[in-house]
């Protein structure tokens, strides 16, 4: 009979944990003066959860589970701060000392209305992205955003000293993207973007969500944050996808070849795509106290999923893409290690990859928040 009751008693114990509030709370001040900054927003990193500061320059935000949750404080006028936090107890605090924006002399282009436009309509082409739903994506202060040359004359780099404000009427959300880097080279035409985003829900009830569905499940369907959510669960084949390492000590050369075709020819020095599995693309990461892996990228991957995505289609109607008849084709290589994810399925280190294919063209108009779960 103790033992049955020790028993239920430690049921009792995991149910309690289970359905703990865990809570992100703190306070945002000015870092030199330490006064309190009403109306700062405070949110986790691409997702839809985020709130203001009070009078008092306090917050609040949850309930969430126990994990790691990327926060950003950012008030005009101020630089944004972004704090990796590690969620343990159900009472996590953080104090925000918001440092105010230096007045960076930097070279603004003076353009005419043509070139300005011209310039305004590369951005929307490589942060909005250029399918059917990047169309209909508006930002609403474009005026706000400026221009300068990078180290080269070919280069040209854009900045923004408020966040933009993105209406994608397509998946039913605004999008308030703190931009911190763009590059886009004349030459190359190379492109290169980074920033914060928090994201608002135009429907708060099922029902009015309901002409929202469909297209965000086009939209989830085949993407990174799938390919990610499917990887850590060891669930890549059950979700449609096949992965292939690709490996240079494998790779063929010239010398092993018996006949010299213009095939085998021009197939000489590529990398030899090796099946993976899961347990051989993630490995726990040491430096965490919750469930974080790195993956372990090598030389890249080339990721087909089973079925030809919304993301792929639209593109294939705009410009010619390398792409099997069915299915789609996307890939992922190294910029720089560790490339570490959550337990979750969230890309902690977005910056260290390089998307090839499909992937390639997921920008802002497509995407989903983090905190997105698909019908």
């Amino acid at each position: 009979m103790t033992l049955r009751i020790f028993f239920f008693l430690l049921c009792l114990s995991f149910a309690k944990n289970s359905f703990s509030q865990f809570y992100i709370r703190g306070h945002v001040t000015d870092s030199e003066n330490q006064a309190p900054l009403k109306g700062a927003s405070v949110y986790i990193n691409n997702t839809t959860k985020g709130t203001t500061t009070d009078d008092n320059g306090d917050f609040q935000l949850g309930p969430f589970q126990p994990g790691q949750y990327e926060v950003v404080a950012s008030y005009v006028g101020y630089e944004a701060l972004l704090y990796s936090a590690e969620l343990k107890t159900a009472d996590f605090r953080i104090r925000f000392k918001l440092n105010k924006k230096e007045l960076i002399l930097r070279e603004v282009l003076v353009l005419s209305s043509a070139t300005r436009k011209q310039y305004l309509d590369l951005f929307k082409k490589y942060v909005l992205g250029v399918t059917v739903a990047a169309d209909h994506c508006k930002v609403e202060n474009l005026e706000d955003i400026q221009f300068t040359l990078g180290d080269t004359k070919d280069e040209i780099v854009a900045f923004s000293e408020k966040e933009l404000v993105i209406e994608n009427p397509d998946l039913g959300y605004t999008l308030y993207f703190e931009l911190v880097d763009f590059y886009y080279n004349k030459l190359t035409s190379g492109s290169y973007f980074f920033g914060y985003t928090r994201y608002v829900d135009w429907a708060k009830d099922e029902q009015a969500k309901k002409k929202w569905l469909k297209k965000r499940r086009q939209a989830y369907i085949g993407s990174t944050v799938h390919f990610f959510r499917s990887l850590v669960k060891k669930e890549l084949t059950k979700e449609g996808f096949t992965v292939y390492h690709l490996d240079k000590s494998q790779r063929l050369k010239k010398d092993t070849l018996v006949a010299k075709t213009p095939l085998q020819k021009a197939n000489a020095g590529v990398h030899v795509p090796m099946k993976a599995v899961e347990d051989s693309m993630i490995r726990l990461y040491p430096d965490s106290s919750f469930l974080i892996y790195e993956l372990c990228l090598m030389d890249g991957w080339r990721i087909i999923y089973k079925n030809s995505t919304t993301l792929k289609t639209e593109i294939q109607r705009k410009s010619f893409m390398m792409q099997p008849p069915t299915g789609t084709m996307t890939g992922l290589r190294l910029r720089e290690a560790p490339v570490l994810i959550t337990g979750r399925g969230m890309l902690l280190t977005p910056i260290r990859v390089y998307y090839d294919g499909v992937w390639a063209y997921e920008r802002l108009a497509n995407m989903l928040p983090e905190d997105y779960e698909p019908e």
